[in-house]
Order: structure tokens, then sequence, then C-alpha cells
């Protein structure tokens, strides 16, 4: 295992806490296992960005809620000091390997682009609606342009109605066009 594998694998275990009644199922040592390898997978600039705490981050497994999420991105404070909570359901670690992979790169694609408190989203439910599938849009974006293209189109796959997939995918690449931030260079 490299250096830098291990600090990443140092990294994940102390940022990830588990709800209490899951602390003994083997679940938790797959899903930080596959953070780890999903966490790998970043290209160095971003791991450079959780390793060196420029991103503070906390990862949750929790117990599956009565309508469980799959995985949520929270974010807290100010732009300079904001934090980030990704919630992991229990649920998850039955996920393929890929589709748990891909979802976890979307949301750590929340993080890298700076995914802003809820508080600070527009009021109203449409424009908050049109905000919250742009901002997943963006997380999609990242994991794209990160090389990582194959792993968010098996979350996409697994997760959504092919019409669905499609408008995504779409969007994805005009936004891709589009938006300075993911341009190379």
């Amino acid at each position: 295992m490299s250096e830098r594998s291990e600090r990443m694998m140092k990294y994940v275990h102390s940022t990830v806490a588990t709800d209490q009644s899951l602390k003994n199922l083997e679940h938790t040592q797959r899903m930080q296992a596959l953070l780890v390898k999903a966490m790998n997978l970043l290209p160095v600039q971003e791991q450079d960005m959780f390793l060196s705490g420029a991103r503070t981050l906390s990862i949750e497994i929790i117990r599956d809620p009565k309508i469980p999420f799959g995985m949520k991105t929270r974010s807290s404070g100010s732009k300079e000091s904001r934090e980030y909570t990704i919630s992991i359901c229990r649920e998850c670690v039955d996920w393929t390997e890929n589709r748990f992979l891909g979802a976890i790169l979307r949301e750590l694609g929340h993080v890298v682009a700076g995914l802003s408190p809820e508080e600070e989203w527009p009021e109203l439910r449409g424009d908050r609606a049109r905000f919250k599938e742009h901002v997943e849009l963006v997380a999609d974006c990242m994991v794209w342009k990160w090389g990582l293209r194959h792993y968010n189109m098996s979350y996409l796959t697994e997760t959504f109605q092919p019409h669905w997939v499609d408008r995504i995918v779409k969007d994805i690449e005009l936004l891709l066009e589009s938006d300075q931030r993911f341009k190379n260079g």
C-alpha cells in the first residue's frame, strides 16, 4: 500500500462515525473499505483538499430512515469555514460496488464544489427545486471531470428510470461545455 493510500485510509477511518446500533456490523467495515477506494480514485489535488484539512468533512453511517435516501450531503458554516457531512444509509451497503462508488463520488463532488447550506438556497419552492437539480448536476460534472464518468453512470442507471438518465446525461454534457469550472487547463 502506498503512503498516500495509507494516509487516505487513516483519514477515512477518522472521518466516519457510525450509529451506535451499527457499530459491530461487518457492513460498516465494507462501507469504510469502499469509502477508502472512492477517496483513492479522486485526483491528487482533490485528495489533498481532504488530507490537508482544506475541506472539513465528516461521514456518518446511519440506520435506514422510514424513507431511505441513499446518501446526502449537508453543509454548514460560512464560506470560509464550511463543514460538510455526508450521511449514508445502511441500505447502501447492499448496492453494487460501482453504484456505491458512483454515489459517494457524487457526494464528494458536492464537497469539492463547495455546496452551500440549505438556508442559503432560494426560498420559493420551484426555485429551490431547480437549484437542487443544478447542485446535483454540478456534482455529476465534477465526477465526469475527474475521469470517473463510468461510476457516475453506474449510479445513475441503477437509480433512475432510463428517460431520466438520458435527460441527466444531456444536462451534464451541456454544463460541461458551458461552465468554466469544468474546462481543462
